[in-house]
């Protein structure tokens, strides 16, 4: 990579690391593309080189963070799950071991931050995202839930609800955590927090998810595909890590 396309990567991530604490600050409508450029120690001139806009830069955060890259990531770990034969119960423990860790691996309160003012704005943008990156992946995991439910190993009525209330349980678990340090349960609910909300995602999953009359069973995940895995893991996290 020659100095000057280097120098160009660098004064981008500088921007957009600047506009996501603005955004994140003020939202979309109070954020100026002036103060992003002041963060950042460019001048606005070569940040709308950059970016053109507040809307585009605005985008290119949420794209960065949910967009065509992660897509390819979460195809990859499709592929990989498929190539293991394995029964739905072992599936849904791996998705389940992915949500987490890539959740921890890759939290980021500016980025929350920037999705709460979204959601009270109304801008749009959030939508447009959950309806062509997000919910392409739900239907995946979906497609587990229902693929067990046929072979007799999960009950549950409604699959979809099922995966927005564990999805929901695990991000609030991972957000909430700042709330709870310096009282008496952080370390009750975070010491180990990783193996913590593990193990209770799968104690739950599967209580809600067994057939009626059927012994309760906890499937595990071998060593080595929890190696596996966290490869994937690591891969994502250095994906999202301009931002």
């Amino acid at each position: 990579m020659s100095k000057q396309i280097k120098d160009s990567e660098e004064t981008k991530r500088k921007i957009i690391l600047a506009a996501k604490k603005e955004f994140a600050n003020k939202g979309f409508s109070g954020a100026r593309m002036s103060s992003i450029a002041s963060i950042a120690g460019v001048n606005q001139a070569l940040l709308h080189y950059h970016f053109e806009s507040k809307e585009k830069l605005y985008r290119n955060i949420f794209h960065l963070a949910f967009g065509d890259d992660i897509n390819q990531y979460a195809e990859k770990f499709g592929k990989i799950i498929d190539s293991w034969d394995e029964t739905p119960d072992i599936e849904l423990c791996a998705v389940i071991y992915l949500l987490i860790n890539t959740h921890l691996g890759a939290h980021d309160d500016d980025i929350n931050r920037i999705m709460a003012r979204e959601i009270a704005e109304g801008h749009g943008i959030i939508h447009e995202f959950v309806k062509n990156y997000l919910m392409p992946r739900i239907v995946i995991l979906e497609g587990i839930i229902k693929c067990g439910i046929k072979e007799g190993i999960f009950e549950i009525s409604n699959p979809m609800l099922f995966i927005i209330n564990l999805i929901s349980f695990i991000t609030d678990y991972i957000h909430g955590e700042e709330f709870i340090k310096g009282t008496v349960w952080y370390d009750q609910l975070y010491r180990d927090k990783k193996n913590t909300l593990y193990n209770y995602a799968i104690e739950t999953a599967f209580k809600a998810l067994r057939p009626s009359g059927k012994e309760l069973k906890y499937p595990e995940l071998s060593r080595e595909k929890k190696n596996i895995l966290d490869k994937i893991i690591n891969e994502y996290i250095k994906i999202i890590s301009p931002i």
